[in-house]
Order: structure tokens, then sequence, then C-alpha cells
């Protein structure tokens, strides 16, 4: 998040269509105690760097330490909020405070299981501080919802007492006071960064609080871990001091590391019993022999991956330019609109996912929007309606591209050659000639190891070879992991991200289009410097990426998120306003997205809809509690079955909500 929502875009084959979605979850008849053991066996494709997780807003970390700490809520198995450390809450009249009820008796363990301390209201003020003073990944999440705590992160007041958490560890009670109504603050409560730590334990750690080994933090979660084997193994035990251990199914987790090399290991280890569940490949041999009965097709999620431009590199460590004229002629053409979008409406989004799931499933992955299409709705429609209106508004030739999800409907080949006529034109006049012998070529880092993101990107070179008539070429850079994941994934700054053409994956951290939009703010988005550009909160000094930023006019894009976020009273016109800022970003091929997670084939003897489903929304829905295991592979018409009584369920339950 899914943040730990950030997920790097050459790790999608291992991650997103290399790993199967367990998202889905809810209750079945059988239990646990059917199950040829309580062991959960599975595997992980990236280590988490840290193990702060009100820190990092790496997914890598929250897989993990979602398993490790609660919250003061939760989601359950229907996508509802339920009481975790906080047994109840109260909300203001004005929707600015909320107070917390904190669960007594909850204790804070060791990695050994023995108590260090209880849990109490002030370790959530200890826990926000330590994510301001450390400068979160995640504080896009809440600096601009509490009050006072932009204004402290910033450093324009050094005095924390001032931000609007309070804790009564006599009474029991914490509070959050806000600077405007938030309807989805709840959903955000969920999340890492509003988690709590014991001030003591984190006085004795000091910079090694986080650190990656079983005793980097406490534990007051389901599990505890017991091993971290860099790319090699991970496992927990179930915490025998957990308030809710009822719920708690699984006794052991046990993770082995897979690289993504060998997508065929995967259903051989859940044919040999190594994993209790395994996503498939409909394009690798042994598919055909897989039971067909027992085959099931996942739904999309909530996680959208999208590709972007480096629209300002600086960092050429890894690179298959060759020369000083072609990086400007590459860098020239990147900051050209017409470009952008040329590029936008001709990768064929269907071949690239056949690579992973064959022609049948290409199109149930696609997503042509950041938002997921039907995220929220506006007037009783899909949110995506909007956008597609909106986008036809600003350009008639949106009105034959469309961004519905689930269908090709952006690839357009006569609208990608149109705007890529226009492109070179006015490259032309800037002093760049584009033919066959001097084509505009793109940087394409992918991972060495997998052989399915490799395959995927050769589709998209392909598509864009023959678009643009050989005019516009593909780099696929191969590079180890360690090599790969810093060049495009955990750098820290702009300037150190090496490649022309990267992207990246993020699912929602609460229930609104904000949190997948806020992402490119130029002022604080998350993944701005993804661009090659700094955010204005971390710019020091002068912005040298300040020209750049004035030619896209991204400023336009942060007014129009102004405009939807000043809204707070009216859902309908709020998302109306959110709709506009999308069309506006995806117009201008800022981010061009292109899948979800999900909508994928599996076999697991995993029983279905037992987990905690957020829609993937925060932390929680990583967590392995109520999760149980069955002895026999799950057929897809049972499958079918449990999903029709799940949907039933989350219907009823939601209508409770109301």
């Amino acid at each position: 998040m899914k943040k730990s929502k950030v997920i790097s875009i050459g790790l999608t084959a291992v991650a997103a269509i290399g790993a199967i979605s367990l998202a889905a979850c809810g209750n079945k008849s059988e239990s646990s105690s059917s199950a040829k053991d309580s062991t959960y066996n599975y595997y992980y494709v990236q280590d988490p760097e840290t193990l702060d997780y009100t820190f990092s807003g790496q997914a890598y970390t929250t897989q993990n330490t979602a398993n490790f700490v609660d919250g003061l809520v939760s989601y359950d198995q229907y996508r509802q909020i339920v009481p975790a450390l906080a047994t109840s809450w109260k909300v203001s009249d004005d929707g600015k405070t909320y107070t917390y009820q904190i669960r007594k008796g909850v204790k804070w363990v060791d990695s050994d299981g023995n108590d260090y301390a209880n849990v109490k209201p002030s370790d959530w003020v200890t826990g926000l501080k330590h994510a301001a003073d450390t400068q979160s990944e995640t504080l896009y999440l809440v600096a601009d919802s509490i009050t006072g705590l932009s204004d402290y992160v910033s450093g324009k007041d050094k005095d924390f007492s001032k931000v609007g958490i309070k804790a009564d560890d006599k009474a029991g009670t914490l509070t959050y006071t806000l600077n405007q109504p938030e309807s989805f603050w709840n959903s955000k409560a969920t999340y890492g960064i509003l988690y709590p730590i014991n001030a003591e334990f984190l006085k004795e750690k000091g910079k090694d609080f986080g650190k990656v080994s079983t005793d980097g933090i406490l534990y007051n979660g389901a599990f505890i871990a017991t091993k971290y084997d860099n790319k090699s193994s991970i496992e927990y035990k179930a915490n025998d001091s957990y308030w809710d251990k009822k719920n708690v199914h699984i006794k052991d987790v046990k993770l082995s590391y897979y690289d993504g090399k060998k997508p065929e290991d995967l259903y051989k280890g859940f044919e040999s019993g190594k994993y209790v569940a395994a996503r498939l490949f409909p394009t690798m041999p042994y598919y055909k022999k897989v039971d067909q009965s027992n085959i099931i097709w996942s739904d999309q999620g909530s996680t959208t991956y999208y590709n972007n431009f480096n629209l300002n590199r600086q960092n050429y460590t890894n690179t298959g330019h060759k020369t000083d004229a072609d990086k400007a002629a590459t860098k020239k053409a990147l900051l050209n609109k017409d470009f952008r979008q040329a590029i936008s409406f001709a990768l064929d989004k269907q071949k690239y996912l056949a690579q992973a799931v064959g022609e049948a499933g290409a199109e149930k992955a696609i997503r042509n929007t950041l938002v997921p299409y039907d995220f929220v709705k506006i007037d009783g429609k899909d949110y995506g309606d909007t956008v597609q209106t909106d986008l036809e508004a600003i350009d008639p030739v949106w009105k034959n591209v469309s961004v519905k999800q689930g269908a090709n409907g952006t690839y357009n080949l006569d609208a990608a050659k149109a705007a890529f006529a226009k492109a070179k034109a006015a490259l032309k006049a800037e002093g760049v000639e584009v033919s066959k012998e001097q084509p505009i070529t793109l940087d394409d880092p992918v991972l060495e190891t997998s052989t399915i993101t490799i395959a995927a990107e050769t589709s998209k070179a392909n598509s864009i070879q023959e678009a643009f008539g050989g005019e516009v070429k593909l780099n696929i850079i191969k590079l180890s992991m360690d090599a790969y994941t810093k060049a495009t994934f955990s750098f820290k700054t702009a300037a150190e991200a090496d490649y022309d053409l990267g992207g990246g994956g993020w699912g929602p951290d609460y229930a609104d289009p904000s949190t997948y939009l806020n992402i490119f703010s130029p002022e604080s988005g998350d993944v701005f410097n993804k661009l090659g550009l700094e955010p204005t909160v971390s710019v020091q000094g002068e912005d040298t990426g300040k020209a750049v930023k004035d030619e896209i006019n991204i400023s336009e894009y942060q007014e129009l998120l102004d405009k939807a976020a000043a809204i707070t009273n009216d859902n309908d016109a709020r998302y109306t306003a959110y709709a506009k800022a999308e069309a506006w970003l995806i117009d201008n091929a800022i981010a061009i997205p292109y899948q979800s997670d999900g909508a994928s084939p599996s076999v697991q003897r995993i029983t279905p809809f037992t987990k905690i489903n957020s829609n993937g929304i925060g932390a929680t829905d990583n967590s392995f509690k109520y999760l149980k295991l069955q002895d026999k592979a799950e057929t897809a018409a049972d499958y079918a079955k449990a999903k029709k009584a799940w949907e039933a369920k989350v219907e009823e339950k939601s209508k409770d909500a109301e």
C-alpha cells in the first residue's frame, strides 16, 4: 500500500500478475479444523526495507506489519469498518473531532512473546510524532487533515503539543481534531501512519526502530515475526497474547522468496503442497494440465498499475541512449503533450496483459483510469462515466477513445498517429528531426529474472514500433533486482530516477477519489518524484524542475485538486470535481493506467471469503486474521456460490451501516 500501496511497475509480473489476489474474502461452511494443518505456506516477491509501519509507504512493509500491529479500527470480511484497539468512537456534530475509547488490557509483546507494556492512548501520540519527525513516506495521508500537523512537519511550528491529537491515558481516550470534516476518516485510521508506538521501546531502539529483524518492533497484533532471511524466507507465529485470538485460525505463516524467473514453479509448489495457493499463467504449457474445474478467476482489484514518463531525467547509469543528442531529443519529446498522448493511444494493453493471462483473460484486468471506474458513484452512476464525459469535453478525440475498464478502449492507432504527427511537427520546430534513422528512444528498465515482465515489455515495444513505423523505440534495459529497484522504485529523490518510461501501482488508502489522484500532486504527491520532479514540500532552495513544471502546466492539475478537496458537504459534487482532475491527468498522459490487480486465474486451498476485505483500502487487508484453510482445492463452482453469498452479505452490511 497500497503507500503500502507503492508497487514497482517492473515487479508487476511478479507481484500483480505474478501472484494470486486474495483480497476477496468472506465466509464458508468449512472451518480451519478440517484443514490439513494451520500453517499458511505461500510466497513473497520482495523483502521489506523497514518494519517502521508509521514511516514506510511501501507495500512490502505493510504486507508484513499489518500482521504484527493493530490500529484503532480494522475492516472485516465484508468491507465494513469495525473496532480494533478502539472499542468505540464518537464524532462531533461538525464532523471535525473524533474521540476513541481505547481497549483495556491489550499487551505490547516482544519477539519472544514476553509482555513489554500495556497499549495506551499516548502510544498513538508517540506514533504520529515519530512519523512526522522521520518525514514519513505517508504523511500525505494525514498532514493536511489533522490540525497543526502540516505546520509541524514543515517546521513552521516546532511544538508538537499544538497538533490535533490528544491522549488521556487515565480516561483511556484518544482524540483527533481535523481541519475539516472527512467522512472517510476512519478508513485512514486503518493505515500504519496512525498506528501506535510504545515510547520507551522507541527510545531504547533509537535509529534501529523498524529494523528488518524480529526484534525491530513490538507486537500487539495477531502474529509475531520469527524469521527474516533475505531473499529466502519470512516466518511468523500466532501471538498468544493477542486480544482477539479467537479470530486467528492460522498458527504459523511461512513465506518463501520467489523471483519470478520460473512461473511454472508456483503451480508445481501448489501441487506438491509447498503453497496453499498459486497464480496460474495460461500462456505456460502446464496450464492445459490444470483441472479446469478448480481454476478461479478473481475480480478486478482496487490497485491500479500505470505507466509514467521521467520528464526531467538526470540519471543515466543504466541506459540505451548512445549520444547526448539522443538524450536531449527524448527529453524534448516527453515534454510534448501530443507525444505523450500518442504513446498512450499506441499501447495495446490487451496484448501486453495476454503475456501473463492469455488472450481469454487479457481484457479482464485492463484499467484505463487511475481511480477504478466504479470506485464511487456520482448521482447513482459510475465515477468513470463522468471522467469519460469530461475527457470528451477537453478534446473530441476522446469520443472514439473509451476509458471503460475491462476493455481495450484507449488503444486507437488512428488517434496515436494523429497525435504523433502533431508532435513531430512541433519537435521539428525545436530542431529535433524524427525518423527511422533518428528515432525517439525510451529507456524501459525491466527485472531480468521476470520472464513474464520481459515478454510483456517486449509486447509493449512491438506495439510502439508498429504504431509509429520505427520512429519511436523502447530500449528494454534488463537489470538485477537490486539495480532495478534502485533505478525505478526505491530512490529517494527525483534526480536518482533512472528511466524514461517507468511506472508503478497504487491502491486506495481511504474511500475517496483523492486517495489516488493526490499521489501526482505537484505540492505533496507521494509519487510525484517518479516524474523526475520534486513536489513543493520536498524542494529545498531553488526548484531545478520549475521550468519543466511550467511547461507541462502541472499547476492546473493542482488547482483542480484544490477545488475538489474544498467540497466537504456534498459527495456527488466532490466526486464530480475529482473526475475533472482525473480527466486532465489522463488527457495530458501524466499517468497512463493500464491494469488492475486481480482479474487473474488461480488455484487455492484457502476457504474463500474468510479474509479481511477492505477493497484495498488501508493496511488491514494484508492481515491473515480470520483466514481459514481447507483440505482440498476450491472448485470454481463452489467459489461462485460462496461469492454470491458474500456479495449478499456485503450489501446487507452496507445498508446496515448507512
